[in-house]
C-alpha cells in the first residue's frame, strides 16, 4: 500500500484523467469563432480549471458516501478512500478546498458562470444522495453535467449556445450515459453495484443508446450546416467516432466510461484528434495565428 496521505494518493482521488470531460467548456468558444480572442481564451481556461476542481470535489463526495459499497466492489475498493489511504476527515477537507476553489474561479469570470457551477454542485449532491437510485433520471443527471459545462462556456461568448449545439450535446451526453449503464450492467449484472441496474434491462438500453446516437448525428449534421457549410465535411468523421464508440460499448470488456473508452482505444483517440483539427481548420482557416 502506498504511504497514507501522500500527494500521489490525493491526486489519484481527484481522478485527473476524468478532467478530459471538462473540455466541453470550450465548445461554445470554439464554434463561435472566438477561440483566439485572448481574454475569452483565458476565461475559458479558467472556467475549465474551475470545473476540474469542482468535478474532483464531486468524486470525493461520491466516494465518501459510497465508501462501504466501494469496499465490496472488485475495482472500486482500490480507490483511496475505500482502501483507507485517505481518512474520511481528510477527504472532507479535500472536498471543501476543491469545491471552494472551483466556485471562486467560476465567480472570478462572471456571475452567470458561478450560478451554473452552483447548479452543477446542487444537482450532484442530489444525485449522490437520492437521484442515482432513480432509473432514467440518473442518466439525465449525468447528461445534465455535460450540458452545464457547455452552457458555462456559453456565458463568455457573444452568441451564447445555439439551439443545435444544445440539442447535439443533450443527445450525445445521453448516448454516453446510457452506454455507461449498459457497460456496468453487462459487467456486474443487475443490482450488484448500483440499485438502478436491477431495473435497467439490456434490450431497453440497447434501444435508447441507438436512438440517442441517431439523434446526436442528426442534430450535429443540422448544426454543422447551419453553423458553417464546410463543417458538413466533418459529419463522416463524427459518424466514424460514434460507430467506433458504439463498438467499444457493445464489446462488453469495460464499464463503458467515456474517458476510459476514448483513452484506451488508439483508433478512437486518433479519430477524435483528426476531427478536432479539421473543425479548427474549417472554422478558422486563415484566422489561425
Amino acid at each position: 500500500m502506498k504511504k497514507k496521505g501522500s500527494i500521489r494518493i490525493y491526486l489519484k482521488q481527484m481522478r485527473i484523467k476524468s478532467w478530459m470531460k471538462n473540455l466541453f467548456v470550450f465548445c461554445a468558444i470554439i464554434f463561435s469563432r472566438e477561440l483566439f480572442e485572448w481574454n475569452k481564451l483565458i476565461q475559458a481556461t479558467v472556467l475549465t480549471l474551475a470545473f476540474c476542481l469542482i468535478s474532483s470535489a464531486v468524486y470525493v463526495m461520491n466516494d465518501i458516501n459510497d465508501v462501504e459499497n466501494d469496499r465490496k466492489h472488485a475495482v472500486k475498493r482500490n480507490r483511496p478512500i475505500a482502501a483507507g489511504q485517505i481518512s474520511i476527515p481528510s477527504a472532507w477537507i479535500l472536498l471543501i478546498c476543491l469545491m471552494a476553489g472551483g466556485l471562486l474561479l467560476a465567480l472570478s469570470v462572471n456571475p452567470s458562470s458561478f450560478f451554473l457551477a452552483a447548479i452543477y454542485v446542487v444537482m450532484n449532491i442530489l444525485y449522490s444522495k437520492w437521484l442515482k437510485t432513480k432509473v432514467v433520471i440518473d442518466c439525465f443527471c449525468i447528461a445534465a453535467g455535460f450540458v452545464i459545462r457547455v452552457m458555462v462556456g456559453g456565458t463568455i461568448v457573444s452568441s451564447g449556445v445555439s439551439d443545435w449545439m444544445f440539442l447535439t450535446v443533450v443527445s450525445l451526453s445521453l448516448f454516453m450515459a446510457f452506454g455507461k449503464r449498459r457497460g456496468e450492467l453487462n459487467i456486474y449484472g443487475p443490482g450488484k453495484t448500483r440499485d438502478v441496474l436491477g431495473i435497467y434491462e439490456i434490450n431497453f438500453l440497447n434501444g435508447i443508446i441507438f436512438m440517442c446516437a441517431g439523434l446526436a448525428m442528426a442534430f450535429y449534421s443540422l448544426w454543422s450546416i447551419s453553423q458553417e457549410p464546410n463543417l458538413v465535411y466533418t459529419v463522416p468523421i463524427v459518424l466514424f467516432i460514434v460507430i467506433r464508440y458504439l463498438l467499444q460499448v457493445f464489446s462488453g470488456h469495460s464499464e463503458a466510461d467515456p474517458t476510459d473508452l476514448i483513452l484506451s482505444d488508439k483508433i478512437l483517440l486518433i479519430a477524435c484528434g483528426i476531427c478536432a483539427i479539421t473543425v479548427l481548420i474549417l472554422l478558422y482557416g486563415t484566422r489561425l495565428p
